[in-house]
């Protein structure tokens, strides 16, 4: 980074993280845009036309995924091949309150229960047993592999979620992902509140990370999410994956029906959900949390809450 560069992002932080706008200097801030590895996001910097452009071109491509669902003569299959974002495809809730809401601020987060680790791993042992061993291997290497999911990630993020623009190779990567996700969605009856680490642009510090996040994720602002997003169901596990000395990660504490359960039903603390691209989401609030580890002991984190609003349109 230049001189010219690290003086006007030092700027921008001054600016943005006490009651300026939430848009210093013609600037953008587009939490799914950095790379990085899959327990944690990276915020960037986006100038406010390209981010106009990028929000333009998600649009026409859920245009496009409109104009396939209309078209007449194709079947569910040739329809879900031709789209360029996946569609969900949860079932139906079984009750009304098997739809997780987020939480009020003040209450503190605790661990998932058992008998909630349990059936969503029930979902996923029977998603298993009808998915083809290419997808169960393709989504594996994703979430198992940094070289893997930094490469299908970045070059999603680079096209801003068009997957026609990738090579054939990677396209069938995608799609084979997108597929096993949506397998799991058939099997899935239940809501979910999942959390996720996003790291703040670099700039950013422990002393103005509440500004900055005040001022940047405002109250009904929509986040377009063109990468997968690898969460928890669980607070204390989502911040305890990764180091903070600078204070400068948050946390996204997300509603939402979408996704794949990958973590165990019991014992070792491991709620691993993996939430498929193309997601949009609007933000209710940000605040500081508490959270509740197994062993009792407590910590604070904090965190942006965010509704699933990728079909309300």
């Amino acid at each position: 980074m230049n001189h010219h560069t690290d003086r006007k992002a030092r700027d921008m932080a001054k600016r943005s993280s006490s009651h300026g706008p939430a848009r210093p200097d013609g600037y953008v801030v587009d939490a799914d845009r950095g790379s990085g590895p899959a327990s944690t996001k990276s915020a960037a910097l986006l100038d406010t036309d390209e981010h106009a452009q990028r929000t333009a071109a998600r649009e026409g491509l859920r245009d496009l995924d409109r104009m396939t669902e209309a078209m007449p003569g194709l079947n569910r299959l040739q329809k879900d091949r031709e789209r360029l974002m996946p569609r969900e495809t949860n079932a139906e809730l079984r009750h009304p309150v098997m739809q997780r809401r987020l939480p009020p601020a003040g209450r503190v987060r605790t661990p998932a229960s058992s008998r909630q680790r349990k059936a969503r791993s029930k979902a996923r042992t029977l998603t298993l047993a009808g998915l083809p061993e290419v997808q169960v291997r393709t989504q594996h290497a994703l979430v198992s592999r940094e070289a893997a999911w930094r490469s299908v990630n970045d070059q999603l993020s680079e096209h801003t979620g068009d997957v026609a623009e990738l090579s054939d190779a990677d396209q069938a990567r995608v799609r084979r992902i997108d597929r096993s996700i949506q397998a799991y969605e058939r099997h899935n009856d239940r809501g979910h509140v999942l959390y996720a680490n996003v790291a703040m642009p670099w700039y950013i510090n422990r002393q103005n990370v509440a500004g900055f996040v005040a001022n940047n994720f405002r109250p009904g602002r929509r986040l377009s999410f063109d990468r997968y997003t690898a969460a928890t169901h669980q607070l204390h596990e989502t911040a305890d994956q990764v180091a903070d000395e600078r204070g400068r990660v948050v946390v996204f504490e997300m509603e939402t029906r979408r996704g794949a359960y990958l973590g165990r039903s019991d014992g070792a603390d491991n709620t691993q959900h993996l939430l498929p691209r193309g997601l949009e989401f609007e933000v209710v609030a940000s605040h500081e949390a508490t959270f509740r580890r197994p062993d009792g002991s407590t910590g604070k984190k904090r965190i942006v809450q965010l509704r699933d609003v990728t079909d309300e349109k």
